[in-house]
């Protein structure tokens, strides 16, 4: 899991409440920073920016026109977490604190530009890691998770059939479809190739509800001379044989589930199977 301690800038410049907006506007500018968190003792108490400062007199204290009580966060929350929580509170820089002292500095650029590592090129979703991430955050907030393994149908030959250039878009426009369907507390990835796995809170029945309507907008794609038709898996719930502490490794148990669900979906030419306990059973 990739956490804002990976990411942040540790040697961070700050101002104290009693400095100058003299100082601080000439910080900014010698740093070409926007930005600047105030502490005090160690302690981080505020924040001030470039829009503070301007049209203020620069001989007034920082603490005149600093916001008090800045959002921050843990070092070891997730990326994804991160951004929820900027984009949530239209903020531009997010001060990173343990123990209550102030310990380094992300910024929206440095963000967006980590994230876009873990995003497909192709059709602008997720990778696995952030579905692995999505459903750990389910796991620690007390929920039962479902997790459902869509696999296109012999999409390696129909690729081969429809020329790799259509094969690509035809990969963009079940993306959103599937996008479109899924509901928006749901979380959906292109986990490899011509498979797309997605992590909801809730249980297997309401998951098994979703997966025929994914199974139904996928068949309405219209190929020449092909249907597009997909095998899906579904696996949910908690595992008691898995550690409880490891959570990585029930969601990991609960993705292979839903994948080898999903293959005797396939095998057995079924829309939907979901797997229960360590057996997979037809449903």
């Amino acid at each position: 899991m990739t956490t804002l301690r990976e990411i942040m800038t540790p040697e961070v410049i700050t101002v104290t409440p009693l400095d100058s907006l003299a100082k601080a506007e000439r910080l900014m500018r010698h740093y070409h920073i926007g930005g600047l968190p105030v502490v005090e003792n160690g302690t981080l108490v505020g924040i001030i920016t470039s829009r503070d400062i301007r049209g203020s007199n620069v001989n007034r204290l920082v603490i005149d026109v600093m916001t008090k009580n800045p959002v921050t966060a843990h070092p070891d929350v997730s990326l994804w977490l991160a951004k929820e929580l900027m984009e949530k509170n239209l903020i531009e820089r997010l001060p990173v604190v343990e123990n209550n002292i102030m310990i380094g500095m992300v910024t929206k650029n440095t963000l967006y530009a980590t994230l876009a590592k873990y995003t497909d090129t192709l059709t602008d979703l997720p990778k696995a890691e952030y579905l692995f991430q999505k459903a750990i955050d389910f796991l620690r907030q007390g929920q039962e998770i479902a997790i459902i393994f869509l696999d296109l149908d012999n999409f390696g030959c129909l690729n081969k059939k429809i020329g790799h250039e259509k094969g690509n878009k035809c990969l963009c426009e079940v993306a959103a479809l599937l996008k479109a369907a899924v509901l928006e507390k749901a979380c959906l990835c292109r986990y490899a190739g011509d498979e797309f796995v997605l992590v909801l809170p809730g249980n297997d029945i309401e998951a098994k509800v979703l997966a025929y309507r994914l199974s139904e907008a996928i068949a309405s794609i219209k190929l020449p001379g092909a249907k597009l038709t997909a095998s899906i898996g579904i696996a949910g719930g908690r595992r008691s044989s898995v550690r409880i502490n490891d959570l990585r490794a029930m969601v990991s148990d609960l993705i292979n589930l839903a994948s080898l669900a999903s293959t005797r979906a396939k095998r057995e030419n079924k829309q939907v199977v979901v797997a229960s306990g360590w057996q997979v059973v037809e449903n």
